[in-house]
């Protein structure tokens, strides 16, 4: 591209598949539509909840009913006034869409909803009261401690349908025309000055952003972390300068334990996870390089270090080391009915490294799938025994795992649904007394490791490349969802 072009051309790693907020479902959805919409709040500097589309709040003292008091000076992008029907029409309409994923993306909040049961047969959400002077109130049932955490997501954003596609209140106006996106100024925008005037976003594999970046093709690379991007890039690589963020992304090998299938018996999981984590142990700088990034943090934990249900180290791989007596019943048995591996690219090592521990790979196995291919395997089709795959890492409180293990998660599998780790996450969400939260959801990290829903490899940090001949980052990643183009200014 021509560097004196006033467009600047950011690549994603994936296809994003859809614009329209509650059916967000993907972490490119999630970094692409933050620049057109707008949730009630936000996630600020060290994870405290700021004020969004909503300029203020009041939560009752027994959490079951949150006030919100709508910015009404917001404006979308054809000129209209933000109000509270907006949010209670859009969380509606959304719920209505047939899903990507197994759960609408809105019910992990909205299961403890009051009239929520009743919504098939009303299309209304009982439990939500816009009222016309700006004030949303939401009624739950039970209480949901972490609501305000959630309803930061993309996926509660207020839109409105002009000329056929959603608009929102956000910095810019999102165009799609052949897989490209065209990123231009909401000019009812309220919030601070849109830097970047106009700007691209178009899918890339991450094997090809960092050279399109160094020919001067590509301004910005978001999910630089990607496994099969360049390693070895921090700080000023010459052409290329480089951001890490917090750590945003759990590595984690999916298990199916579905009826019937290979992983429906615990004990093979838990041999399995002995198996997997002695290799890891051994072979450390080997999967580093499998993973081709120096932003891998390895942890077989759920929880990083500061978050209420982290358990002792030891005690974790006391855990673990349980699952050892089952390994060379496990290598037999996958002798009779080898493993199926399906996955993203990224992930092509894995079957080498189980067939040297010993396990038999079925010869059907993949390591090529496109994303919403695997994701379609995830959320409805279930085919493979193992698929490798990442989550994003939530911000402080533990409840926030229910979006991945919870049964109304919104990026909740049928494959990775174990009984005694889903009722703990449910009855963990409720609680209220501060000095329970830890010991609860300690409770809930060893159900993690006696249950299986996955082998948890590691963190990835997020990371952002870009030249730095063009842009310049303006304030910085503040957090692990900072991916709006705000960050970043004309160099």
């Amino acid at each position: 591209m021509n560097k004196t072009s006033d467009t600047y051309t950011v690549s994603v790693h994936a296809y994003w598949h859809t614009l329209m907020p509650p059916l967000q479902h993907s972490l490119v959805g999630d970094a692409v539509m933050i620049n057109q919409f707008e949730p009630l709040v936000k996630s600020g500097k060290k994870g405290l909840i700021e004020p969004l589309a909503a300029k203020a709040w009041d939560i009752s003292a027994d959490r079951k009913t949150i006030r919100f008091f709508i910015d009404t000076s917001r404006r979308f992008s054809d000129g209209g006034s933000l109000s509270a029907a907006d949010f209670k029409r859009s969380w509606e309409d959304g719920l209505r869409m047939q899903p990507v994923s197994n759960n609408s993306s809105l019910v992990d909040v909205f299961a403890n909803l009051h009239g929520m049961e009743d919504f098939k047969k009303t299309g209304a959400l009982s439990g939500v009261k816009a009222g016309s002077d700006g004030v949303l109130e939401l009624e739950f049932e039970k209480p949901v401690r972490s609501a305000l955490e959630h309803l930061s997501g993309l996926r509660y954003a207020a839109y409105r349908i002009s000329g056929g596609r959603p608009i929102g209140t956000g910095a810019y106006v999102i165009e799609e025309a052949d897989k490209t996106l065209t990123l231009s100024p909401n000019k009812y925008y309220s919030g601070e000055a849109v830097a970047l005037r106009r700007a691209r976003i178009v899918p890339l594999p991450a094997s090809e952003a960092l050279a399109r970046v160094k020919a001067g093709k590509v301004d910005l690379v978001l999910f630089a972390e990607k496994a099969d991007a360049a390693p070895g890039l921090g700080g000023d690589a010459g052409p290329i300068a480089a951001a890490f963020g917090q750590e945003g992304t759990h590595l984690v090998v999916n298990l199916n334990a579905r009826p019937g299938r290979f992983f429906s018996d615990s004990a093979s999981r838990r041999a399995f996870q002995a198996l997997m984590l002695k290799v890891f142990d051994k072979n450390n700088e080997a999967w580093t390089r499998s993973f081709q990034t120096e932003g891998f943090l390895r942890d077989p934990q759920s929880y990083l270090p500061f978050q209420s249900g982290r358990l002792d180290d030891g005690e974790a791989a006391a855990i673990i080391k349980e699952g050892e007596p089952g390994i060379k019943k496990l290598i037999a048995d996958t002798a009779a009915r080898p493993l199926l591996i399906m996955s993203g690219t990224g992930w092509d090592w894995l079957a080498g490294y189980l067939k040297e521990a010993g396990l038999s790979v079925s010869e059907k196995s993949r390591g090529d799938f496109e994303e919403k291919d695997w994701l379609k395997m995830m959320y409805k089709t279930f085919e493979p025994d193992i698929l490798p795959a990442r989550a994003s890492v939530t911000e402080v409180d533990p409840d926030g795992l229910y979006h991945l293990l919870g049964r109304n998660g919104a990026i909740f599998s049928p494959m990775l649904e174990r009984a005694a780790v889903a009722d703990k996450l449910e009855e963990g969400r409720m609680l209220l007394e501060q000095g329970r939260i830890a010991e609860h959801y300690k409770g809930v990290s060893r159900e993690i490791l006696r249950e299986v829903p996955y082998v948890h490899l590691g963190y990835l940090y997020r990371k952002v490349a870009y030249n730095p001949a063009r842009l310049r980052l303006k304030r910085g990643l503040l957090n692990r969802d900072s991916y709006s183009l705000l960050s970043f200014e004309p160099n």
